[in-house]
């Protein structure tokens, strides 16, 4: 996988398996490494403060990088991202969709989010905790994201069958949403939500629901 950006290159390095977690100051340096439209609307995503771009809150988030073997500072000085830093560098600076997936239980005080960004070779799911932290998972882009956040929706409705869920897809140029929920033995699905009332679609069964969610990522998106 190698990086176009500037950074570090990502050959060698292996997607974990295990879920992992970065705080507010180590992705803000991260993504300090790079200057893009797509860093900057992974940056609003993320919800990252402004002020954890000064010069203190970056020290501090390439101190804490540093710490657990995740950047290293060559003999040129030049600092180098690497492991799982550096996949994570790589997703949120050169994504080209971002999926928030929105969570909601059986009252309001339930709600909670994730965020899947896709890059041309990595993607991350991203869902906020404590303290302005993450917890990640990455993975290898395989185009198969459908069924990927099907298989998200699937599982949150296992756990609470009572759970609403509110898909929202954006490239740079456009954006989308589907709005689910259980109906009998099938799904409410409605497409272009814009608020009480209004959407389209209907209930589906189990094959409908994941080409409902497919329905959102059929539009091209160049790296």
């Amino acid at each position: 996988m190698a990086d176009p950006m500037k950074g570090t290159p990502l050959e060698g390095f292996e997607l974990p398996e295990e879920v992992f977690g970065l705080g507010a100051a180590e992705l803000a340096y991260l993504m300090a490494r790079h200057e893009s439209p797509s860093g900057e609307r992974s940056r609003q995503l993320l919800m990252l403060d402004p002020r954890a771009a000064d010069d203190a809150a970056l020290l501090a988030g390439a101190s804490s990088l540093a710490s657990r073997g995740w950047l290293a500072v060559t003999g040129e000085g030049n600092h180098e991202s690497r492991s799982n830093a550096a996949l994570v560098e790589y997703a949120v600076g050169a994504a080209t969709r971002w999926t928030r997936i929105g969570l909601v239980g059986e009252n309001v005080s339930q709600a909670d989010f994730a965020i899947l960004l896709e890059s041309d070779t990595v993607i991350a799911l991203m869902q906020p905790r404590q303290l302005a932290s993450w917890f990640i998972r990455l993975g290898q882009q395989d185009g198969g994201t459908g069924a990927l956040v099907t298989d998200l929706v699937r599982e949150r409705f296992a756990a609470n069958p009572q759970a609403g869920v509110f898909l929202e897809v954006q490239t740079l140029d456009s954006t989308s949403n589907l709005a689910i929920r259980r109906s009998g033995e099938g799904f409410e699905a409605l497409a272009d939500v814009a608020g009480p009332g209004t959407g389209t679609g209907g209930v589906v069964d189990a094959n409908g629901l994941q080409g409902a969610v497919e329905e959102l990522y059929t539009e091209a998106v160049s790296a």
